[in-house]
């Protein structure tokens, strides 16, 4: 693995442990019922999803 690649990797993990924690801030201040609750982890799941292929893509500046 080079060094770019474990630097995306790592890049990665902290940008998908602060979609978690927007998941998380939504969680504990909103009452969502199930409907709205499967719609936000739809949506963070796609945006996740979305940053892997554009790292995938990408160079590193």
């Amino acid at each position: 693995m080079t060094i770019q690649e474990q630097i995306k990797e790592q890049l990665i993990k902290e940008v998908f442990s602060n979609i978690d924690n927007i998941y998380e801030f939504m969680d504990t201040r909103y009452n969502l019922d199930k409907p709205c609750n499967d719609a936000v982890v739809k949506k963070l799941n796609e945006l996740k999803d979305v940053i892997y292929k554009v790292s995938g893509l990408s160079e590193l500046n």
